[in-house]
């Protein structure tokens, strides 16, 4: 395509221009004006314009002795042919008036000419101008035709090229792929012939690594068990020493008197506390591992932080704290709280661990504090262990020392729960009786408490039946794997 020499139109018409203007200047009125006048046309119609009046000649003799006579001659021959002269005279002079005639009729034409040779030269040119602005713009259309076409042909060029050279790439990334995956593969499988041994190795000392842990784990588990056992025997013991002394001195006091009724009254409040040591081995065997207990109990922090509650101006006293998972996370959480119980065991474990707790009966301890003075009371199971009185003197000590924006939390087992409401709830032998949510709601709003809400809480959802739409299947999943405890949650005015 490169080699296609363009056409040059101007240099064209240029050349056509060329050889008319020569034909003109063949063809121009003043040459024929010129052979009119100058050339031998001219001379032969001047001399018959002077040559036509045959009848003037004058007669002379170069002979000296009969010239007279020779003159005479002619001249009487004249007279004689003087009809014929005239008839040739008249001929003469028409043929000079045709010649004139005809000269000026020439000189017309030739006007004429030249003027339609003009008119046609200027037609031709007109002609020719447009012909060259058709040629023009056909050459114009050609050539831009034969640009795009030369455009399209690059294009289509450039894609099959374009396409050939991906193939290429095509073919060589599939060629580098396939070299990548044998290596790959070739290098994987000796990677995993050396991991596989290397596996197999770590797997027998990770094994042995394992059971060495597990027995130092267990070890440990016992270790710390031994050593909470021991504290709990040494303050069992150190308090049957006390109970022992006591009952000792007594004796000594009164006998052989018999014992007064105060006497009586302290010897009965010490055996309350014989069970002690039994209901915290109890409780480790069935309440569950610290750890456990603080990760269920983080579901109430959101309520007291929202409600800005755990300060010096609102503390959050929790009653019958045991072991003291709930003193702890809110320790730990920079929320002020203290805890009472009955049980010496487990608050001298408490105060080693330096949480604030004091020995003390709930509503005796209650009663002694003032008026608006707490911004939260809790009670995590402590409900189903009370009497129904007792209960609700609990209710109306809380209401009394809870400052207005104040919370109270008390959190049971769920009888609702199936499983729960007849046989979990009686692994504990010191439970009453399970206390349906609704009961305890009616009886927090009954005794002062608003917006009090039910949480359920603590569902199986691992031993869940796959319902698939049946009705009866959620009924059992509810009854059967549904909440297991549940709190109530209820607000001061």
């Amino acid at each position: 395509m490169d080699d296609v020499q363009p056409v040059d139109v101007k240099e064209i018409m240029e050349q056509i221009r060329e050889k008319i203007r020569k034909r003109q200047q063949g063809l121009s009125h003043s040459d024929h004006a010129n052979a009119l006048s100058d050339g031998p046309i001219a001379a032969d119609l001047a001399c018959l314009q002077s040559s036509y009046n045959i009848s003037h000649i004058h007669f002379t003799s170069h002979r000296k002795g009969l010239g007279w006579l020779v003159v005479l001659a002619k001249q009487v021959l004249r007279k004689l042919l003087t009809p014929i002269l005239e008839r040739q005279l008249a001929y003469n002079a028409a043929n000079t008036r045709i010649a004139n005639h005809l000269c000026k009729q020439v000189a017309g034409v030739l006007q004429q000419q030249a003027a339609t040779s003009q008119a046609l030269q200027e037609i031709v040119v007109e002609q020719v101008e447009e012909l060259y602005r058709v040629v023009r713009d056909m050459v114009v259309e050609q050539i831009e035709g034969l640009g795009q076409q030369q455009a399209m042909a690059f294009q289509t060029l450039r894609e099959a090229v374009v396409e050939q050279v991906e193939g290429l790439g095509q073919q060589q990334n599939t060629a580098v792929v396939a070299l990548r995956k044998a290596l790959f593969n070739s290098f994987e499988h000796s990677v995993n012939q050396v991991r596989d041994s290397v596996t197999e190795t770590l797997q027998a000392q990770q094994e042995q690594c394992s059971r060495t842990e597990r027995t130092l784990a267990d070890a440990d588990i016992r270790i710390v068990e031994l050593e909470r056992i021991g504290l709990r025997l040494k303050t069992n013991l150190g308090l049957q020493e006390r109970r022992l002394t006591m009952f000792l001195e007594e004796a000594r006091k009164r006998l052989p008197d018999p014992l007064s009724q105060e006497q009586l009254q302290i010897m009965a409040e010490e055996e309350r506390h014989d069970l002690e040591a039994l209901y915290v081995s109890f409780e480790d065997q069935f309440r569950g591992s610290r750890e456990d207990i603080k990760e269920r109990l983080r579901v109430y922090l959101p309520t007291l932080k929202q409600a800005q509650l755990g300060t010096d101006e609102m503390p959050v006293l929790d009653v019958v704290c045991g072991r003291g998972e709930w003193l702890e996370l809110l320790k730990e959480q920079s929320l002020r709280a203290q805890g009472i119980d009955v049980n010496r065991i487990l608050v001298e474990e408490c105060q080693r661990q330096g949480l604030e707790v004091i020995e003390r009966d709930v509503i005796v301890y209650l009663r002694t504090l003032p008026d608006a003075s707490l911004g939260a009371v809790t009670g995590f199971h402590i409900i189903e262990h009370l009497p129904f009185e007792v209960l609700v003197k609990l209710m109306d000590e809380t209401v009394r020392v809870l400052k207005p924006g104040g919370v109270a939390i008390f959190e049971t087992p769920n009888p609702e729960n199936v499983l729960v409401g007849s046989y979990t709830f009686y692994l504990d032998p010191t439970h009453r009786n399970p206390l349906p949510s609704a009961v305890v709601k009616f009886m927090a709003e009954a005794r002062g408490l608003c917006r009090v809400e039910v949480m359920p809480l603590h569902a199986l959802e691992a031993y869940r039946v796959e319902e698939a739409g049946l009705e009866i299947t959620k009924r059992f999943n509810e009854y059967f794997y549904g909440p297991q405890d549940y709190a109530i949650i209820g607000w001061k005015a």
